[in-house]
């Protein structure tokens, strides 16, 4: 027995969860299933979801214990978030799990946990200094090599590659899945696993799961620098460069107050501006420096210019580190200043402008210190997405990070491009009419692109969830009322008599209701959620490959060389519209019309989409 394959679970088709999470996740178990021993790597941008991800991705796929490492105290606390507070529990809040009785056993690995406590969890979670280290105690060294049938390893690359192998060396017959949210390696280095699936960053932030991003430099003086060779002359970056290499520039103008001063001076202005648009969201500024002397200078400077800054630095003992957190949460300060300690696993959705006083010569460091800027707020929260949620990176112009920056920059201008719209079939063909003999063809096409891709009832599971438990809380509260009308009982009692009862109702809703009829309609859900996913993820690529040509969606010069490969595109089709319509005879040449596919092929068509869009690529 399996609680992972036992538990009866919400995912497919769970509107909670995000559609990069429910792609990610039909991945893997179809990776799984097919290489029970394999090793395989998922990239989620950060604030897309990725502890949820880790989360879910044991059910249906695991047969038996799932451990959990992470590559600092940071990211393990942000997994043993989401997993161990029942009042803020991911599996509850997003309507995975119905019930807290069906929640899994978890544990955090500590040297003196017992090995009872070990075998009887579900769950384990640890930083790898715990999993393996010279000490005697450590996680490889107290448990056997099968204990494990599921290893999840969160961003493993920023460990040294010798951990990893080790561990997954000794755990070599469990399933082993890589999840990351910067997919590069600062050492040069190959990315473990095998990449089975990538959300690009364009993708969540043209669906605003992410903030938006725009880059600012500063430049404001020229510059002069008085070297030991030349200590009686000023020279010009250009002089300076017949002699020293451009990273001792870098440092040069990193490590320089004035220079300082100007990306200081030019976040306050972005701030300033930010809480006056938008004064009721506690918008905050993150400074990260060179080392913890010169964080402690730029805290100096942030405070003199007049702004309240917290220092919060891997040296730090673990209280101090605690209170600062506390201290950020509670929006104390205007600006957080840190070297690398929140560069992986903090997530602070208030952290907008982003000020960086340091060159960087990975691309792996540099998209992790983008991505603390990257979490979205809430709509709730905020005046407009556009202004709140557009986040603000700020460096020197000499700091040699432009080029770094090009990656994000295809990004963004990707995610400014608007995905296609949803084009009926009349739209589509333009004035072509359709013949009698091609109403099959035609109309699988229509299962795509059109409004009237899915014919199947709309089954909400999140409804069905809420209405239970808002049935189990009235069944709940009337009998403690009728409890409180007989005799006095204390607060305590009625508390713990409240959390058995509501366990109770919740054990036998989900006994005899919610699991049977999870079960009974999984597999429609699963099929229904798979064509809104092959949909989505042919306009997503769709519009990425129009904006890295630089063709307009909606011109119209694609439709004439493409026509000659299916009889349906004709003149006058936009350009969006013919190359969707090109993928998909491309899926229906492979695979069949899409209401001939059982779910296992339209797994195979959703996989295939990145193929043919390079396939399209090499063709325009």
């Amino acid at each position: 027995m399996s609680y992972f394959k036992d538990t009866t679970v919400n995912i497919v088709g769970n509107n909670k969860l995000r559609s990069p999470q429910i792609e990610a996740y039909i991945k893997i178990q179809d990776y799984f299933e097919q290489n029970p021993q394999g090793e395989a790597l998922v990239v989620l941008p950060t604030g897309t979801g990725k502890s949820g991800l880790i989360s879910i991705a044991p059910y249906g796929t695991s047969n038996g214990r799932v451990l959990i490492i992470t590559p600092g105290l940071v990211t393990k606390e942000s997994i043993s978030k989401t997993q161990e507070s029942l009042k803020d529990n991911f599996w509850i809040n997003f309507d995975v799990i119905f019930g807290s009785n069906n929640l899994p056993v978890v544990c955090e690995f500590t040297p003196d946990i017992t090995d009872e406590h070990l075998a009887s969890s579900n769950i384990i979670y640890s930083n790898i200094q715990r999993v393996i280290s010279q000490y005697e105690n450590c996680l490889k060294n107290r448990v056997p090599h099968d204990f494990f049938d599921m290893v999840i390893i969160d961003e493993s690359h920023h460990s040294a590659a010798s951990s990893w192998e080790a561990i997954l060396g000794y755990f070599n017959t469990a399933k082993k899945l890589h999840v990351t949210g910067t997919p590069f390696r600062g050492d040069g280095l190959p990315i473990p696993g095998e990449k089975i699936h990538e959300t690009p960053l364009s993708e969540v932030m043209r669906d605003k799961f992410v903030k938006y991003l725009k880059k600012e430099t500063v430049n404001a003086h020229h510059l002069y620098f008085i070297t030991p060779e030349f200590p009686d002359e000023r020279l010009t970056v250009e002089q300076v460069l017949r002699f020293k290499d451009s990273e001792w520039i870098q440092k040069c103008v990193a490590l320089s107050k004035e220079c300082s001063m100007d990306v200081i001076n030019h976040s306050l202005i972005k701030l300033k501006e930010l809480r006056e648009i938008s004064p009721d969201v506690p918008h905050k500024i993150i400074a990260v420096g060179c080392s913890i002397q010169h964080a402690e200078d730029l805290q100096r400077w942030y405070e003199e210019a007049g702004l309240k800054s917290i220092l919060i630095h891997s040296n730090m003992e673990k209280n101090i580190q605690t209170a600062k957190f506390k201290a950020i949460e509670n929006h104390e300060c205007d600006v957080v200043v840190s070297v690398n300690m929140l560069m992986e696993g903090y997530d602070h959705k208030y952290l907008t402008i982003l000020s960086i006083f340091r060159p960087y010569k990975s691309l792996n460091a540099f998209a992790q210190v983008i991505g603390r800027v990257l979490r979205a707020i809430p709509e709730e929260e905020i005046r407009a997405f556009e202004i709140d949620n557009n986040a603000t990176v700020i460096f020197h112009e000499e700091t040699g990070l432009n080029e770094l920056w090009e990656d994000f920059q295809k990004e963004v201008n990707r995610a400014k491009t608007e995905r296609i719209k949803d084009y009926t079939l009349k739209e589509l063909t333009s004035d072509y009419q359709r013949k009698t003999q091609s109403l099959a063809e035609v109309d699988s096409v229509a299962a795509f692109i059109s409004d009237q891709d899915s014919f199947l009832p709309d089954i909400d599971f999140n409804e069905l969830f809420e209405s239970k438990r808002q049935e189990i809380n009235s069944k709940v509260k009337e009998t403690l009322r009728k409890f409180t009308e007989i005799q006095n009982l204390d607060e305590n009692i009625l508390k713990t008599l409240e959390k058995q009862l509501i366990d109770q109702e919740s054990k036998k809703i989900s006994t005899d209701f919610i699991d049977p009829e999870l079960l009974e309609k999984r597999p429609t859900v699963a099929r229904d959620q798979l064509r809104k996913l092959i949909k989505k993820k042919t306009e997503d690529e769709v519009t990425n490959l129009l904006s890295d040509h630089g063709y307009d969606p909606k011109g119209l010069e694609l439709a004439n060389s493409f026509s000659r490969h299916t009889s349906t595109i004709k003149p006058g089709i936009a350009n969006d519209g013919t190359l969707v319509m090109y993928i998909n005879f491309k899926l229906y040449d492979k695979f069949g019309s899409i209401a001939s596919r059982d779910n296992a092929t339209l797994v195979k068509s959703l996989k295939v989409i990145p193929s043919l869009i390079e396939e399209v690529r090499k063709m325009i």
